[in-house]
């Protein structure tokens, strides 16, 4: 074919394409997008379309491709825009910067470009570089709740809280869905509780200020200066100085639970030990009971955030989790409401090898041998000297939890 015949095929597979589309075929127009590249390499619509494509259906490396391929057959604002965009996504934070920079490049003073830059610094953990990006954004997009909740941001890692609370109280207004207000309140109660610190130190403080959580620790620490371990198989000395923390300050809190559950059988043991200490029921997650009343998810090793999800959402109403081990950090930023220990690497369950080898058949019955085991050890343990101070900690210096706003709440609408 001629050069402009191959033209003339490749805007005609454009225009199918964009109409198969539009009638929700997403297989055809796809097909056509490529024919119409095929045909002519140097159409910047059909690249574009196809990264639009790509980026709607969530393949943000194949549409990072396309958007490059516009950028580069034209050096014109949105091309790097849209690039610069999908790359954030993709956390390719060199590449996005590059791709804005060009666009102030082309469009000095920006606002649009200027937020995507504050959001790359600020995903760098560059507050202060962020925060002097925002002045024309906070500006030009005065309605808009995200850009005053990045800026509530900002200013709160500079420690700027009389600020950072009022930018966040200003997105507050703003935000248009209730997911959003959640997420503003929460970042408000990190904001008083990080008041309650002249310096945070440990683990402890931290999970405290950032998620309302509660870190318990274990026999390798003290119970307040606690610190993530690397590659650690816990012993079941471990887990019963961590269940003697978890009950002590249960019953100092005055915490009532409706049952437990475990999610996975690596954790049964943990949980059938727990409804014992506690003298509340052991329930099987796939068969709960209907009621009000908060369950307590039992993991014993945290490798899977998504497994505390689904668990949760099995739950007739909402319950407060407690991980023994958390082993996911890399994976999600998600808390449960009371943690032993955070383990970076491998982390093993003192009993997991003992429960694998075993037929489901005889899980049951060795699951409970654990669990008497775990009760003998956290009834028999050396009390700690430290302990009333231990349980201070969260009934008087630090009582903005997350587990006791989800119990208040629980109780309210019972």
């Amino acid at each position: 074919m001629t050069d402009e015949t191959k033209r003339v095929a490749s805007r005609r597979h454009l225009r199918y394409g964009l109409a198969f589309e539009r009638t929700q075929r997403p297989l055809a127009a796809v097909d056509h997008f490529r024919r119409a590249i095929a045909a002519d390499p140097t159409l910047r619509d059909a690249h574009n379309a196809l990264a639009f494509h790509y980026q709607q259906q969530g393949l943000l490396a194949k549409a990072a491709e396309e958007f490059a391929a516009v950028a580069s057959l034209a050096d014109d604002y949105f091309a790097h825009f849209n690039l610069g965009f999908v790359l954030i996504e993709l956390e390719r934070y060199a590449e996005a910067e590059r791709e804005f920079r060009r666009c102030l490049e082309l469009d000095p003073g920006d606002a649009a470009a200027q937020l995507e830059l504050a959001y790359i610094h600020a995903a760098r953990g560059e507050y202060a570089a962020a925060l002097a990006l925002l002045e024309t954004p906070r500006q030009r997009y005065y309605d808009d709740w995200a850009v005053f909740h990045l800026l509530g941001r900002c200013l709160f890692q500079l420690q700027r809280y009389d600020e950072a609370q009022q930018a966040w109280q200003q997105a507050l207004a703003l935000a248009p869905t209730s997911d959003a207000q959640f997420e503003l309140l929460a970042n408000l109660q990190s904001l008083e509780r990080r008041r309650e610190f002249h310096t945070c130190t440990g683990l402890k403080d931290e999970l405290y200020v950032q998620e309302g959580a509660i870190c318990l620790g274990s026999a390798t620490d003290d119970g307040i200066a606690i610190y993530p371990l690397t590659d650690y198989h816990l012993s079941e000395r471990d887990v019963a100085r961590t269940l003697y923390r978890l009950i002590a300050l249960a019953r100092s809190s005055n915490w009532h639970f409706g049952g437990v559950t475990a999610p996975d059988v690596i954790s049964k043991p943990l949980a059938a030990a727990i409804a014992h200490l506690l003298g509340i029921p052991l329930l099987n997650l796939h068969h709960l009971p209907e009621t009000t009343a908060p369950i307590l998810i039992a993991i014993a090793i945290g490798r899977s955030a998504d497994l505390f999800t689904l668990a949760r959402e099995r739950l007739p109403a909402p319950g407060p989790g407690f991980c023994l081990a958390i082993n996911w950090t890399r994976q999600s930023k998600l808390w449960p409401e009371i943690t032993g220990i955070v383990v970076e690497g491998t982390c093993v369950a003192p009993w997991e090898a003992e429960l694998r080898t075993l037929p489901p058949t005889d899980q049951a019955h060795q699951i409970q041998r654990i669990a008497e085991r775990l009760v003998t050890l956290v009834q028999t343990l050396p009390s700690e000297d430290n302990l009333p101070r231990q349980i201070r900690y969260y009934t008087r210096h630090h009582r903005r939890l997350a587990i006791n706003g989800l119990l208040q709440e629980l109780t309210a609408n019972r």
